[in-house]
């Protein structure tokens, strides 16, 4: 669906919904757009050269567990919607189609059924994607596939605007736990990669083989190599 398919009653709509105030303007933006839609939950997730950043806002500590599961197994929606550019929508996730088994079998534990990832275009660049979940199987409907499309479109520009109004060469505040959350990851993998004498991905793909054995998530992983509590090479 393009942005000339949206109607302008429902981009009113959507526009009114996302501006919903809360003391954090992040948990807002997620927790609207999944009331907008009809499900239990969201996650805006950032993705620059093909790696994902980290979550910008979940709308609640499930939806956070979940994410966490795709950010550490690098797989899941959100990552085929920004590789593809188009929706990614599955509606049962326990009925398995061979892709993201780690991803789904995490998504099931914390009582997620369906999954839908919808990429946040900028013109004809991602920039990341909107995750939805519900916790009962089931397709979206065409008005809900239609409210997604729109609040994705809306959730690019809510980012975009943020950004432009931060202080030129630094980023947008709203935007520092993803920034925090990427460094931490990437200091993390740089040290793997001189313990282990292994190249920067590989050592990536370390911890975050390590975070998912141990169940928990690649930041905490992370910080605790950073700070010399782990050594994984």
């Amino acid at each position: 669906m393009t942005n000339r398919d949206m109607d302008l009653g429902r981009m009113v709509r959507v526009i009114d919904a996302l501006a919903v105030g809360e003391r954090d303007i992040r948990l807002s933006l997620c927790s609207a757009s999944a009331g907008v839609v009809g499900v239990c939950g969201a996650g805006l997730v950032l993705v620059s050269g093909g790696r994902n950043l980290g979550n910008v806002c979940v709308s609640d500590a499930v939806i956070e567990t979940v994410e966490n599961v795709q950010y550490t197994l690098g797989e899941g929606p959100c990552i085929d919607a920004f590789t593809t550019r188009t929706p990614v929508l599955v509606a049962d996730l326990a009925d398995s189609d061979g892709r993201w088994l780690g991803f789904r079998e995490g998504a099931l534990v914390a009582g997620m059924r369906a999954a839908f990832g919808f990429p946040l275009m900028i013109g004809t660049s991602c920039i990341g994607a909107l995750n939805l979940f519900h916790d009962q199987p089931g397709a979206l409907s065409d008005v809900q596939y239609a409210d997604a499309v729109a609040v994705a479109h809306v959730a690019s520009r809510t980012l975009l605007g943020w950004q432009s109004a931060a202080e030129p060469g630094l980023l947008a505040w709203q935007l520092e736990r993803t920034q925090a959350h990427r460094a931490v990851v990437h200091q993390a993998a740089g040290m793997i990669a001189i313990q282990a004498g292994l190249p920067v991905g590989d050592a990536l793909v370390l911890l975050r083989a390590h975070a998912f054995a141990e169940g928990r998530p690649v930041s905490e992983i992370a910080a605790e190599v950073v700070g010399r509590r782990l050594r994984l090479g």
